[in-house]
């Protein structure tokens, strides 16, 4: 008789995961943009600023929230790699989104403005934190790439669709119902992740066996080590495996004997007489090793993938800060008609694991170098889009599509990544970084939707749209440099699997 799966296999299983996580990296993208296009009505409609500060109203609310993105996640990594518990940042997290949603829609004060976008801010801060950390000790190996991507692609769509659908429901129904959407999409996002179990994959190469999943009862673990045998046994019907089991013993005891010696203190011959063994302690390894997040930092890999994430998430974001105003001068098109033209970008970005799986069997710096390369000369191109035309406008949304298939070649490998250098650095420093590696992705991220569209705003302003394509254009360049210095050549193999029989 065939078992059925129990809710507790479904809520531990790799699907459920993996969609929560999705789900909840689009539901942070689709809060943040969902306010944007309706924050300046709010405000003039609820009289909640003076007109003349309408502007920097707005521009303070959506700054706000980078902010918190940026500071909050060296915080929720210090944490993570101080006390090893997610369980606790991820539920703050769940906390704090659904305050923050709650502060945007009973809000009639501007201080109340502010205070969701920092909650709604630490909150996203916490999942790409966490969040990626859960899922790449979820999914195997070889498919870190392709979830990765898929991810990163979730949170794409839902950055740039909601300003549409924003903005229609705000401009029919009201702030209301822009609320309603938003405790709708949250609650389902809050009860997946409080029905998610947390269930690592075998990391066995980090830390020891202190990186196991602590949803393993103790008692059982117990139970395990009184049916073992004492002693030590090699499986002599297998050489290679006796040969490579003993040569790790006899490593382990010689890790094992210079670690103990390193910690014994120097004692002076007039105080030796005093000293006992109760006295002599050894000093905890976690204060001689590096924070997590400063020993990633040495690492020009990370930086080279950080980099290329801060250029992912600067071309997006400009494009949404100056896309709309460009076509209502240029084709004089509503605010309905520029929300259709960011279609253009968010459907390429479903493809997203498809660049991710291509990275995890070519390797990310090609896929990575060639996303740059391709993407830079149709953002150049945006600059022969000049006057208002059926042809102007085909080939807009011709170059814009092009962009948005071509974008998804570098942000997914690149994900990927920082979790290969976590893994590295992990082992080599015997703890688990793959929080803080996703807090510096985040942090990048956070710093290029503040800087993006204040710098792509300024330029277009100051010097025009064909200065400003070239800009983005160039920008997209800088990227292939260290990428093809610093990034991985092939799929990061775990060193592990190449001593399994």
């Amino acid at each position: 008789m065939a078992s059925s799966l129990s809710l507790s296999d479904i809520r531990s299983s790799k699907g459920f995961i993996v969609a929560t996580i999705c789900i909840a990296t689009f539901t942070d993208g689709f809060i943040y943009g969902v306010v944007a296009p309706v924050i300046p009505f709010i405000l003039r409609d609820q009289a909640l600023v003076s007109e003349h500060q309408l502007q920097i109203s707005t521009s303070i609310l959506i700054a706000t929230f980078a902010l918190a993105d940026f500071f909050g996640a060296p915080l929720c990594a210090w944490y993570v790699d101080r006390y090893r518990s997610k369980r606790v940042p991820w539920y703050a997290g769940i906390v704090l989104i659904s305050t923050g949603t709650i502060f945007f829609g009973f809000a009639n004060r501007f201080w109340m403005l502010v205070v969701s976008r920092i909650l709604q801010g630490f909150s996203s801060s916490i999942l790409y934190t966490v969040g990626l950390a859960v899922l790449v000790h979820t999914v195997d190996h070889d498919e870190v790439g392709q979830w990765m991507g898929t991810a990163m692609s979730a949170n794409n769509i839902g950055m740039i669709i909601s300003p549409l659908i924003g903005g229609i429901v705000y401009d029919k129904a009201g702030k209301r119902w822009v609320f309603a959407i938003m405790v709708a999409l949250g609650a389902i996002d809050v009860v997946l992740r409080l029905l998610m179990n947390e269930q690592k994959r075998d990391t066995s190469g980090v830390n020891g066996s202190s990186t196991q999943s602590h949803e393993v009862p103790h008692e059982a673990v117990q139970e395990k080590e009184k049916e073992k045998p004492q002693g030590h046994y090699l499986d002599v019907s297998r050489p290679q495996t006796a040969v490579s089991a003993l040569s790790k013993e006899y490593l382990s005891l010689q890790l094992s004997l210079h670690g103990n010696l390193s910690q014994v203190p120097i004692v002076s011959s007039n105080t030796a007489g005093s000293s006992t063994p109760d006295t002599i302690q050894a000093a905890p390894t976690q204060f001689r090793r590096l924070p997590g997040v400063l020993s990633l930092l040495k690492s020009p890999r990370l930086l080279a993938a950080l980099y290329g994430c801060f250029i992912n998430e600067c071309i997006v974001s400009s494009l949404c800060a100056v896309l709309p105003l460009f076509v209502n001068d240029t084709f004089n098109w509503t605010s309905l008609q520029a929300g259709l033209l960011f279609l253009t970008i968010a459907i390429p970005a479903f493809a997203g694991p498809l660049a991710g799986a291509m990275a995890d069997r070519l390797g990310a710096r090609w896929v990575a170098v060639a996303g740059f390369l391709l993407t830079a000369p149709p953002l150049i191109l945006l600059r022969l889009v000049d006057h208002n035309s059926k042809e102007q406008i085909i080939l807009l949304c011709g170059l814009l599509t092009l962009a948005g298939c071509t974008i998804i070649l570098f942000l997914s490998p690149l994900g990927a990544e920082c979790t290969f250098v976590a893994e590295e650095l992990s082992k080599d420093q015997e703890t688990d970084l793959y929080a803080s590696s996703f807090s510096l992705m985040n942090c990048s991220l956070a710093a290029a939707a503040l800087l993006g569209p204040l710098a792509c705003g300024g330029l277009q302003q100051r010097f025009g749209w064909k200065v400003t394509t070239i800009a983005l254009g160039m920008l997209c360049v800088s990227g292939a440099v260290p990428s093809a210095l610093f990034t991985g050549s092939g799929r990061a193999v775990n060193v592990d699997d190449k001593d399994e029989v």
